[in-house]
């Protein structure tokens, strides 16, 4: 379990490397959190990780997100404290 004393020994070397990622998936530098319809007064969850480069998007996340397809990472809701 990792505790709030021990984040000074996880420091990053430069903070452009930090990355968000939103129900499992990489937010790329050209999406807004605007963009993503989040909704207004509830609780969202991201997670910040250090990653130099991200995966290339993939088309077929693009195509559920416009269907309306679950584009969650898993059945069971999430929450790092």
């Amino acid at each position: 379990m990792i505790v709030f004393a021990d984040w000074c020994q996880e420091a990053v070397s430069k903070a452009e490397i930090l990355r968000l990622i939103y129900q499992g998936r990489f937010l790329h530098s050209n999406v807004t959190l605007g963009a993503l319809g989040l909704p207004f007064g509830k609780t969202t969850v991201m997670h910040l990780v250090p990653r130099e480069n991200l995966p290339e998007p993939n088309s077929q996340d693009q195509r559920q997100k416009s269907k309306g397809g679950n584009s969650s990472c898993c059945s069971a809701s999430c929450c790092i404290l």
